[in-house]
């Protein structure tokens, strides 16, 4: 199946607010994620003025799941996919959409106990490059893609 992929605008914030929300909820079920909507309404709006392409893959013209991405830096500092389409292959396609926005390369950190996004991330190029503790006191892997070098053209 083909995903669009479409760039996000301010009348889809409620609509990705509740995907946020309902897929950390899902993999997270003792964190209330609701009370963190407020900050990711925020992290929106910081992404805007810093110039992070928010890309939002739409399922049937709704949002199906969304990532962000800093052209320059290649940082991802969100990616998600809606529970109900985990698995369908509108991940591989936003961050196929990630890579062509940050050709250079891309950076992110995953919470080190997501076995299911670790394994998204490997089957997708990325390795790990690193690890830190975040503030809640959780293990985060870092993780990055490069493309592959060119080999140089052979002439005889």
């Amino acid at each position: 199946m083909t995903w669009p992929i479409v760039p996000y605008r301010p009348s889809l914030k409620p609509a990705l607010a509740d995907l946020w929300v309902t897929a950390w909820g899902k993999a997270y079920p003792l964190y209330d994620f609701e009370t963190r909507r407020g900050w990711l309404l925020d992290r929106f709006a910081a992404m805007e003025t810093d110039g992070t392409a928010i890309l939002v893959g739409l399922v049937d013209e709704a949002p199906g799941g969304f990532v962000t991405v800093h052209p320059g830096s290649g940082w991802i500092d969100q990616m998600l996919v809606s529970v109900d389409h985990q698995g369908s292959g509108l991940a591989a396609a936003l961050m196929e959409a990630a890579k062509a926005a940050a050709p250079a390369g891309l950076t992110l950190d995953v919470n080190a106990d997501n076995d299911r996004a670790i394994a998204f991330y490997r089957r997708q190029g990325f390795v790990r490059t690193g690890g830190r503790v975040n503030e809640q006191g959780r293990a985060i892997d870092l993780m990055a893609w490069a493309p592959r070098p060119v080999p140089p053209v052979r002439r005889s």
